[in-house]
């Protein structure tokens, strides 16, 4: 009885170790399975994180890429503000027949150059500083606004059929586009002039008053005895600031190698308010009408050698979304010869002059336009004929006076004496004239002188009155 309980003791005994060893390795099974599981899924779960991230930078590769693009749809959309294409942004470098141009997109400023019979460009402006001293401006009745270096004026430019075109909006007071187009100012010749076309519009939400001013830093004029002429080829030796142009055709910026002119009167030329040639760090100041001192000699203490012209166009009335325009010439040369522009600005004139007959020493006109008389003084008009009695004969001999000497003093009279004529700049024009006669000594036309200091003593004797 005993050896049968101890054998199903052992046999009971065997059957635990037995369900035990089962249980065990059920359980390291069952913990490597896990095991295996856990590793499984962490390994899947890196990669989904894995793909995740490519996924996050795809998105964000695919974001970066779109969000440049909106950038650039916002920016075009800011600077395309009159359909101007992306392209308006790149600079600008074209040659136009004897011209070249370059623009600085992203400024708004620009530079011009004569080409010479070697296709080398000579610039008659500034290339200094991204040409920024070659600028235009725009005022109105609240603010003064530099269209180049003012941060808040966007600008482009684009090319044109003719020519080339700046635009400057300055967000809701106005859009600024500057045409330049270019073309011969004779026929069968090559390209040598340029119109430039200031187009301004009014922005705004109510009528305002705009004001439009040119700066062109000219530097032709730096490396020769004088910085301007005038159209009768007078140097301008002195800071001259101009409020009419009625006795003055255009002016002249050159050297031995190039000429420039510029025309603010003539053909369809917009009239301006005035024109100063002065000195660049005169013009540069903030004021809006230059502040020169009358025949001030074009150096300053701060700036040697460096001349400039600064136009000022009248004011235009805009209402809102209408717009002005004004118009001005320049033509070039590049091969030491002058520039031809009148040709064209003054076309009907030439077309109409004829071959004038040689006018005499006393032909009644002075260089001017003014009429002048010499008439002989009182007594020569009312002195007699000589007479001379031969003796011996009752007949009288009549001696006819001979040929009168030169005349020490000419007379000079004013018919329809007007306000210009009164003017600082034309009694200028008048001292550059003499100035020039006395200076070129070997040609001294005496009578000429004589008429325009005649002339002069006569404007000044009535001023005195």
């Amino acid at each position: 009885m005993k050896k049968i309980v101890y054998s199903a003791a052992i046999v009971c005994i065997l059957a635990l170790a037995v369900s035990c060893k089962s249980t065990k390795t059920e359980k390291k099974a069952s913990g490597d399975n896990y095991k295996k599981q856990e590793v499984s899924e962490i390994a899947e779960d890196q990669e989904e994180s894995a793909e995740d991230e490519a996924d996050d930078e795809d998105e964000e590769a695919d974001a970066s890429e779109k969000k440049p693009a909106k950038a650039a749809d916002a920016e075009t959309e800011q600077k395309d503000f009159t359909g101007w294409i992306k392209s308006s942004r790149k600079n600008i470098n074209e040659r136009f027949g004897n011209i070249q141009i370059k623009i600085k997109a992203r400024v708004g400023s620009f530079t011009l150059a004569a080409l010479n019979e070697n296709d080398k460009a000579i610039p008659v402006l500034s290339t200094a500083n991204e040409y920024i001293s070659n600028a235009f401006y725009l005022k109105t009745s609240k603010k003064i606004y530099n269209l180049v270096t003012d941060g808040n004026v966007r600008t482009a430019a684009r090319r044109t059929t003719d020519g080339a075109a700046i635009l400057y909006e300055v967000p809701d007071v106005a859009q600024i586009t500057v045409n330049f187009s270019f073309f011969p100012s004779e026929k069968q010749k090559d390209i040598n002039m340029i119109k430039v076309t200031a187009t301004i519009k009014n922005s705004g939400k109510r009528t305002d008053e705009y004001t439009f001013k040119s700066v062109l830093d000219t530097v032709l004029g730096e490396a020769a005895n004088y910085h301007f002429y005038t159209f009768e080829d007078v140097p301008v030796k002195n800071e001259v600031l101009y409020r009419t142009l009625q006795n003055q055709k255009w002016f002249v910026s050159k050297n031995v190698n190039a000429a420039m002119q510029l025309f603010y009167s003539g053909a369809d030329c917009t009239a301006p308010d005035l024109v100063a040639l002065a000195n660049y760090s005169t013009l540069e100041k903030n004021t809006w009408e230059p502040d020169m001192l009358s025949y001030r000699v074009f150096d300053t203490l701060l700036s040697y050698n460096n001349s400039a012209v600064c136009t000022i166009w009248k004011p235009m009335k805009l209402e809102p979304s209408a717009s002005g325009k004004i118009v001005f010439y320049i033509a070039l040369s590049g091969d030491g010869s002058p520039a031809t522009g009148e040709k064209y600005v003054y076309s009907k004139e030439f077309e109409e002059k004829e071959p004038a007959p040689e006018k005499s020493e006393n032909s009644g006109k002075s260089v001017t336009g003014l009429e002048v008389i010499t008439p002989f003084s009182v007594e020569d008009e009312q002195k007699p004929d000589s007479i001379t009695e031969i003796p011996g004969d009752d007949s009288l001999v009549v001696e006819k006076p001979g040929k009168p000497q030169d005349i020490p003093n000419v007379d000079f009279y004013i018919k329809n004496m007007t306000k210009e004529h009164l003017t600082p700049e034309y009694i200028q024009s008048l001292l550059d004239r003499i100035a020039a006669l006395e200076e070129d000594s070997p040609s001294l036309n005496r009578q000429e002188l004589l008429q325009l200091n005649a002339e002069l003593d006569a404007i000044l004797t009535y001023l005195r009155q």
